[in-house]
């Protein structure tokens, strides 16, 4: 536009030049050829000195007319050239992004449609997408600048190991996407995502610090997996998907299978929505049984969901989804709701148990909605037992130990589930005020023929005792794990060896249930004991189940 404007005033200046110089001339060809006398003498042969001035008037207007026309002319001439300027100007802003100048997605569909037009089984090209790890750390850092910086060094770093070979765009906040036209076989594309990733993995100067990112590539190859753009890209998209699934700086080549998943994800999301909308998923409870006084002490809400298409789906299946789509908070508000009032119903001293998830503890205001729920509910804290895994520790350690502070402070119990398993040290664990420990099930589940398992299960049941904390051990299925659970200290057991997860209509059944256990009558002790002493007998295996019952009120 600006250029427009400038191209504007030197065409004025040069007009206003022209016009000059045509007074100058006139007036040294009039001062030649005398022409002022000459007029002066003709205008004395007229007697209506009216007609003179007319004439005159007349031949001065006819002067400035067609200076206002040329002039207007020049003018409208420049305004149409400013007008195409700014116009050419907008639509390349329209294709191009603003940040680093790469091409964005308009434009970037634009290009492949027009090099699709060419694929064929002799010339075939290649669809890259790019997602980039690792911004929203340095944003974290070092603050929206860094990003941009970041960002626009990575689009540098490709674009100078693509040089002139095929088209570079920027779809997205954090992906990126190439055409590589006219490949000659796979191993092209494959040997500039090698070099993109590697490139990534150098360290970004940032500020005063070094950052690094990670970059995962999705690869679709026309006409092999489609000629139409839409199924190009989308096809590379969900191979980019699978590589983001595999882990960091991963490659993957579309397959077709990938889109069997990607059609069953998409589906179960769809299905996840709806079930939520219609409050469908329901809560089980899993009995947590006292050790020592072999009895019911409380019960674990687990998420069950069955669907009428797609039949039973396990909660490792569904809870992901609903955290990567932001769909947890929801789910968990409405399952915890549920199962507070169901547990209306138990005896009062038993405890209801409830899984957290690290998303959800991403969020401040959960302390203050897991207690107004409780307060709707009419359940009181000191029956809740909150259950949160290691790696709510990891990711955000200010914000979840504000929750559990929270919660316990209003009476909530804090359990650590599958204990061992996650990335936490002793110190992040320390700074967290807790209840209790989980012994995860694939210790317990080896105990019968690991002596590693049973030297981290006994060093678990001793960390928790030292620091006074109660121990539950998850997947007890057999008597021999319970034998050596009772013999190191194990408070609380959970598995099928008392009890599979039941629906709420289930538990009373579950609670008058008899195993024929004369011992069960008495004190509820000793059906348990004889059982562990008959394990500890030589060549002796008891294979009934201990008796359970609900403990005297």
């Amino acid at each position: 536009m600006y250029a427009g404007w400038f191209g504007c005033r030197s065409s004025a200046t040069r007009d206003f030049i022209a016009l000059f110089g045509g007074v100058v001339l006139a007036s040294i060809l009039a001062y030649v050829y005398e022409l002022g006398p000459r007029l002066f003498q003709l205008g004395r042969g007229y007697a209506d000195s009216t007609l003179d001035d007319t004439v005159l008037i007349a031949f001065f207007l006819s002067v400035a007319l067609t200076i206002f026309s040329v002039r207007r002319y020049r003018d409208i001439a420049c305004e149409i050239k400013a007008q195409t300027i700014a116009e050419a100007e907008a639509r390349d802003l329209a294709r191009h992004d603003p940040l680093t100048g790469l091409p964005n997605r308009r434009l970037f569909d634009e290009k492949l449609d027009a090099c699709l037009v060419l694929a064929s089984d002799t010339h075939q090209l290649a669809v890259l997408m790019l997602g980039v790890d690792g911004f929203k750390k340095i944003k974290d850092t070092h603050g929206h600048t860094a990003v941009d910086k970041a960002l626009c060094e990575f689009a540098n770093r490709v674009a100078d190991i693509l040089r002139k070979d095929g088209v570079l765009a920027r779809l997205g906040s954090d992906e990126f996407g190439i055409i590589l036209p006219n490949i000659s076989s796979p191993d092209d594309p494959t040997n500039l995502a090698r070099r993109i990733v590697a490139s990534a993995a150098d360290t970004f100067a940032i500020e005063t610090a070094a950052a690094e990112l990670g970059v995962r590539i999705g690869i679709a190859i026309a006409p092999i997996d489609g000629v139409n753009l839409h199924e190009l890209v989308r096809r590379a998209e969900r191979a980019l998907y699978r590589a983001q699934r595999d882990g960091k700086s991963c490659v993957r080549f579309f397959e077709p299978e990938i889109d069997i998943h990607v059609e069953r994800r998409i589906q179960l999301e769809r299905e996840l929505r709806s079930a939520i909308t219609a409050d469908i998923i329901e809560p089980h409870y899993q009995p947590l049984v006292s050790l020592k006084g072999n009895c019911i002490i409380g019960f674990e809400a687990l998420a069950r969901w069955e669907n009428r298409t797609l039949g039973h789906i396990p909660p490792d299946v569904f809870i992901p989804i609903a955290e990567e789509t932001g769909l947890i908070n929801a789910l968990g508000d409405q399952l915890f709701r549920r199962a507070c009032f169901h547990a209306n119903a138990w005896p009062e001293t038993f405890t209801l148990a409830f899984n957290i998830s690290p998303v959800q503890l991403r969020d401040p205001a959960l302390g203050q909605r897991i207690l107004s729920i409780l307060g709707q509910a009419g359940l009181s804290p000191r029956r809740l037992e909150i259950e949160i895994t290691e790696s709510a520790f990891v990711e955000k350690t200010g914000v979840a130990k504000s929750v559990v502070d929270e919660l316990r402070q209003a009476g909530v119990r804090i359990a650590l589930d599958d204990f061992g398993t996650g990335y936490a040290t002793l110190s992040q664990l320390l700074s967290f005020r807790l209840d209790k420990i989980k012994i995860d099930r694939s210790f317990v589940s080896r105990l019968g023929d690991s002596t590693d398992s049973r030297v981290i299960v006994r060093a678990i049941l001793g960390l928790a005792n030292g620091f006074g904390l109660t121990t539950t051990a998850e997947g007890v299925e057999d008597a021999g794990q319970l034998a050596y659970l009772v013999a190191n200290g194990c408070t609380e057991g959970q598995g099928y060896l008392f009890s599979g997860a039941v629906p709420a209509a289930g538990i009373p059944a579950l609670l008058n249930r008899e195993f024929g256990s004369a011992a069960v009558a008495e004190d509820g002790q000793e059906g348990l004991h004889a059982e562990v002493d008959a394990l500890d007998s030589p060549g002796s295996f008891c294979h009934n189940t201990p008796s359970i019952t609900a403990p005297r009120a």
